[in-house]
């Protein structure tokens, strides 16, 4: 019986070192995000801009396409062209809106991934050794999240900005972290 026990415990942990390599992915991507954010925020708005013009193009090469397309993927194609067209058209007419809009997103994202890590974390078993970094970083977004969700709506478009590059900052360090953790703890499985 108590060999049992000990062989779900190396398959919940061997299963968040299977992760790893999503994990450090995952990290890096919020570094880089969160680096670009934080040094450059009022330069959010100009991404939008950019995503903007982005979809727009888009939309209407899928247009363009669309003719040329099967019959079966031909309205597949035009739904996809015309979306990009709309979707673009919105961030272009109204990039401050738009932006304030993703960062509202963000801000209840944040919350959920907050909430979920952190019931991760307590799902864990006890030993884990990654257990500690996937609660911090539930905790860090949940507070994150709660402090931009506590800002005005249109006054603190900066300090959101910069929040939440330093958010992905701190958990882009934590993600690589847990991913290294994680990995380290499915070679001791191993062995």
């Amino acid at each position: 019986m108590g060999e049992t026990i000990g062989e779900e415990q190396r398959v919940e942990q061997s299963v968040l070192a299977q992760e790893s390599w999503v994990l450090a992915l995952e990290g890096v991507v919020a570094l880089i995000v969160g680096f670009i954010i934080f040094i450059f925020p009022i330069e959010v708005v100009v991404l939008t801009i950019f995503v903007g013009a982005f979809a727009f193009v888009w939309g209407i090469c899928a247009l363009v396409a669309s003719v040329k397309a099967e019959k079966g993927r031909r309205w597949l194609r035009i739904i996809e062209g015309v979306c990009g067209i709309i979707f673009g058209l919105l961030l272009l007419i109204w990039p401050v809106i738009s932006t304030v809009v993703t960062l509202w997103f963000i801000m209840v994202w944040l919350v959920v991934i907050g909430l979920v890590r952190i019931a991760g974390a307590f799902a864990l078993p006890k030993g884990e050794p990654g257990k500690w970094l996937l609660g911090f970083d539930g905790v860090l977004a949940l507070i994150i999240g709660m402090l931009l969700l506590s800002l005005p709506f249109f006054e603190g478009l900066l300090t959101m900005a910069i929040l939440i590059g330093l958010f992905g900052i701190i958990a882009g360090i934590s993600l690589i972290s847990l991913a290294f953790v994680a990995k380290s703890a499915q070679g001791q499985i191993a062995a």
